[in-house]
């Protein structure tokens, strides 16, 4: 109990929020726990999705359009290749028996057209931590994930996730992604209801 206490109370100080990461950079957590990193689940917080507190996610339900920025590490941990790319993105935010905000996302990049991107945050099932109140949401979630079928094998995927509600028909969301321990993707939406 106390360890899950310290490990969310370290995950907050360290929010992605407050700190920008470098590519191939470790995760903090993994910092914190070493190896444990890896096998650690027991800390793992219980989420329905029909909590009173979740109304302000459900509010967000909708066809949402504005900017988004990425950064994609490319490389190696001894030579990274950060990569940026910026654009425009229509959002449909739907309802989700899995996650609480689940996306589907068309971009468009320098006039190239990206259509079919779905992003799940703040899956039920792999949450350590989840902070809601009226104008805000913060999650961070850890997970081993397939890398498309058996002979491909599998990668420890660790996500934190943020929402700003700044009006009801302004949010902001970002969230960085981490894979086997270290930062390797981040993206940002700045979206307006459609």
């Amino acid at each position: 109990m106390l360890r899950g206490l310290l490990l969310s109370l370290s995950v907050l100080l360290l929010s992605p929020a407050v700190q920008a990461f470098q590519c191939f950079e470790p995760s903090p957590v993994y910092l914190s726990l070493g190896e444990q990193y890896f096998e650690s689940d027991d800390d793992r917080i219980q989420v329905q999705g029909h909590e009173k507190k979740l109304e302000v996610l459900e509010k967000l339900k909708g066809e949402w359009d504005g900017q988004l920025s990425e950064l994609i590490c490319e490389g190696s941990e001894e030579q990274p290749e950060p990569y940026y790319r910026e654009g425009e993105v229509e959002a449909d935010i739907r309802p989700s028996n899995t996650a609480l905000l689940l996306m589907s996302l068309s971009k468009e990049y320098n006039s190239h057209y990206f259509e079919g991107d779905k992003v799940f945050l703040m899956n039920k099932g792999s949450m350590f931590s989840l902070r809601i109140n009226d104008d805000y949401a913060m999650a961070h979630e850890r997970e081993r994930r397939g890398h498309g079928g058996i002979r491909h094998g599998s990668r420890f995927v660790e996500v934190f996730s943020e929402v700003f509600i700044h009006t009801a028909d302004a949010i902001t969301v970002e969230w960085m992604l981490f894979s086997n321990g270290v930062f390797v993707y981040s993206q940002r939406l700045v979206l307006e209801r459609d």
